[in-house]
């Protein structure tokens, strides 16, 4: 008699646990990758900047969610300062011009914190600040993000999601390389 109350016990808590896992509202969690084209200016030129990332967020209510990552932006320019030094007898003459061409500028790794506020199932508003760092041919920078843009999200019945994430971002810098950029995210998720 005991062994049949814990096995009713246990239907009865699988069928609660199985009953919930039928519906949206248990997927909480996000993960995304996403690829980044976008355009911007740093430290003084524009530039072309491209890029990777990997995010996590967590659905606090029906409306917020909040999460974090991280991402890298290549940043590449279409000039690049050429320094010549030229020995003229006894005196050295330098020489600075600038080279036409697609070069390498800066990388920069942002460690993102944002919050979504859902529109809707479909769209979006996200905004929050990121720590971001810029490393150069020379030096390395800390800086601190701050962007705000609008999204859309399709999820399909498998929990797959494919993301639309236009936004503006923009690097308050100590240094030479502040930035802004406008870019979008072209990512695709899994919701659990």
């Amino acid at each position: 008699m005991k062994m049949k109350k814990i096995y009713i016990l246990l239907m009865i808590c699988f069928s609660i646990v199985n009953s919930y896992s039928q519906t949206g509202t248990d997927k909480k969690n996000t993960i995304d990758v996403y690829i980044v084209p976008s355009y911007g200016a740093y430290g003084g030129g524009n530039g072309v900047l491209s890029g990777v990332g990997i995010d996590y967020s967590r659905r606090l209510t029906e409306r917020w969610s909040l999460g974090g990552g991280v991402e890298r932006i290549a940043i590449t320019g279409t000039y690049k300062d050429v320094y010549l030094e030229n020995q003229i007898g006894d005196e050295v003459v330098y020489e600075h011009s600038f080279k036409r061409g697609l070069y390498l500028g800066w990388v920069i790794t942002s460690i993102p914190v944002q919050l979504k506020y859902h529109l809707s199932k479909t769209f979006f508003f996200n905004f929050g600040p990121s720590l971001d760092i810029s490393t150069g041919f020379i030096e390395s920078e800390l800086g601190l993000g701050l962007r705000a843009g609008i999204g859309f999200e399709h999820e399909f019945k498998n929990g797959i999601l494919l993301t639309l994430n236009p936004y503006f971002k923009t690097d308050f810098s100590s240094g030479d390389v502040g930035y802004y950029q406008i870019a979008v995210n072209l990512g695709i998720g899994y919701r659990f």
